[in-house]
């Protein structure tokens, strides 16, 4: 492939407009669908997100790869190009060059807009992130490869618009629907990746295979002569069988936790408030609203010595059980976060922040809206611990639930001693996850 014939291809064919497309469509999904939370605090979170973008980026790839796959026979070119010496697979080159060129690009350029937001921001730089944008780019020249090879067998006008819209809802479709392992040979990564979870190394090989051989079929279908593009299937059929049986079974498996990004960075003096590395910014602003509310703590059973932040489980929400006693643990969620992983609550609001639950953490988190049982179940615990914190700082909450409304009176007109007796009680319960936490502060724990 002679460099003159590849730059002829991009300046000349669809290439151009098809990376100015994926650039402007990449840079509105991360910048207007993820301004809320630390996107752009952390590397991988941020390239968690870039990934999702592929969910409307790879139609994009597909529907152009199309368009441009069918330029032979329509402009009348086909039967005169099919009498020259020189093999398909070589006139296929430039112009699947100029493709992958085109919206590798627009992908890069998105990663570059994202990254100098990234770079004024984190505090935890590190190159593990990379293989998720590397794997997303292959992910679009596989794309725009198969709509080269798929335009090339079906030159109709309307294969690049079928292809575009039934890529995306197929997308949405495996993303909203899928439970297995069948989600990750789409695009984008479920949404499990953040700041302290990347995919394991299975996965994202795994990937990498899927996506080549997608790319192979592509170059199949564009190139084979005759009933020879019959052999499309080989490639698809090879990608699947391996790597299919690479990505690990469970959910739980397929990601991996960041240890480095959740190391303990602490303050110097006593008592001690620590957060994760990669929230290292959130410190300054959270050790007097800690210190504060360990203060209030400090009458209770089991009292906490210290604060830490405690990295949560991103794929199943699991607190843990039992939690330690020694320290109140906080989780630091994506919308409690600014862009630069400062608190967005200050002061006493995040002070009732860490009583809530009397200093531990939720039990149990929002299950399915379909699950009546586990909802009320849900409701009743989280209007507990908010009574809890009430009962410590000596006012209601303004998150007070109807239960929490119902039960405020006649727990706050108890004598002070009581009130202590049974936030401590609320606490130890809470430590391990046991009892029904409601009846423990309206009745003692017995009826």
């Amino acid at each position: 492939m002679s460099a003159r014939v590849l730059g002829i291809e991009l300046r000349r064919s669809i290439a151009p407009l098809t990376a100015v497309v994926v650039l402007g469509l990449g840079v509105a999904v991360v910048q207007l669908m993820f301004r809320e939370g630390p996107t752009f605090a952390q590397w991988t979170t941020f390239s968690g997100m870039q990934r999702y973008a592929l969910e409307f980026l790879v139609p994009v790839a597909l529907g152009a790869g199309a368009w441009q796959g069918r330029r032979e026979r329509r402009s009348g070119m086909s039967e005169l190009t099919s009498t020259v010496s020189r093999p398909a697979w070589q006139r296929f080159l430039p112009v699947s060059g100029a493709m992958a060129i085109a919206v590798v690009a627009g992908y890069l350029v998105v990663l570059a807009v994202g990254a100098v937001q990234v770079v004024g921001n984190a505090t935890y730089h590190h190159l593990g992130w990379l293989p998720i944008p590397l794997v997303g780019a292959l992910a679009l020249v596989a794309a725009s490869w198969l709509g080269l090879g798929i335009g090339t067998l079906l030159p109709s006008t309307l294969t690049a618009p079928v292809l575009t819209v039934g890529a995306l809802m197929g997308l949405i479709a495996l993303r909203v629907n899928g439970t297995g392992k069948e989600v990750l040979l789409g695009p984008e990564l479920n949404g499990l990746v953040d700041t302290f979870t990347v995919p394991a190394p299975r996965v994202t090989i795994a990937q990498v295979i899927w996506f080549a051989a997608v790319a192979v079929a592509g170059i199949v279908l564009a190139t084979a002569p005759g009933r020879r593009r019959l052999l499309a299937v080989l490639p698809i059929a090879a990608g699947l069988a391996v790597a299919l049986p690479l990505i690990p079974a469970t959910q739980d498996t397929r990601y991996v936790a960041d240890a480095a990004a959740a190391e303990p960075v602490c303050t110097s003096d006593a008592p001690r408030v620590c957060v994760t590395k990669a929230h290292a910014n959130a410190l300054g602003d959270l050790t007097g609203p800690a210190r504060d509310a360990l203060r209030l703590l400090a009458p209770l059973a089991a009292a906490p010595a210290s604060v830490a932040e405690s990295p949560r489980d991103k794929l199943l929400d699991r607190p843990v059980k039992p939690q330690p006693s020694d320290v109140d643990l906080i989780q630091l969620w994506s919308y409690d976060l600014d862009d630069q992983s400062h608190p967005k609550k200050a002061g006493e609001e995040l002070t009732i922040e860490l009583l809530r639950g009397a200093g531990t953490t939720q039990c149990d988190y929002l299950p399915s809206m379909a699950n009546g049982v586990e909802l009320e179940r849900y409701h009743r615990a989280r209007d507990a611990r908010d009574l809890a914190a009430a009962m410590l700082v000596g006012k209601p909450l303004t998150t007070f639930g109807s239960l929490a409304k119902q039960e405020w009176p006649t727990l706050h007109a108890l004598p002070a001693d009581e009130q202590l007796r049974r936030v401590s009680a609320f606490r130890v319960a809470s430590l391990s996850c046991e009892g029904d936490l409601v009846d423990i502060l309206t009745h003692g724990g017995a009826r």
